[in-house]
């Protein structure tokens, strides 16, 4: 079995904390492929490192910007983190860079909690 099939039957019988450093030495073998890191980040998510997790997605957009399935995990890994400046960031970003994802962001009841704070407020008026 080699390290990716490994990596996907440890995740597939979500054992998160085995699968870590086999994903983790899959990235450092290769680190230019986003699925990669996109594994990365969702077996950090898994295990509740929201932070790091966002850092690996951030990683994965930067090697594909059009997988919207990678906005959404950074987004959704930011706000689980509770990093409201870098997430405040990503979405002005999102915004500025893919029109089609503002709806998505807005109306989505899972970043509701975020319209309580006056940027996220302003900038759903700004590009809603």
């Amino acid at each position: 079995m080699n390290l990716i099939e490994e990596y996907e039957s440890l995740a597939d019988a979500g054992k998160w904390k085995d699968a870590l450093p086999i994903i983790k030495k899959i990235v450092e073998t290769n680190s230019a492929i986003d699925t990669s890191w996109f594994n990365y980040g969702v077996c950090l998510d898994a295990l509740g490192q929201h932070s790091e997790a966002a850092d690996a997605f951030i990683k994965a957009h930067e090697l594909n910007t059009s997988d919207y399935g990678i906005h959404y995990r950074v987004f959704r890994s930011l706000f689980q983190a509770n990093d409201l400046d870098r997430s405040y960031e990503f979405c002005i970003y999102l915004c500025e860079t893919f029109a089609e994802a503002r709806q998505t962001l807005f109306d989505s009841d899972e970043y509701q909690e975020l319209l309580k704070y006056k940027p996220f407020k302003e900038l759903k008026v700004q590009y809603a």
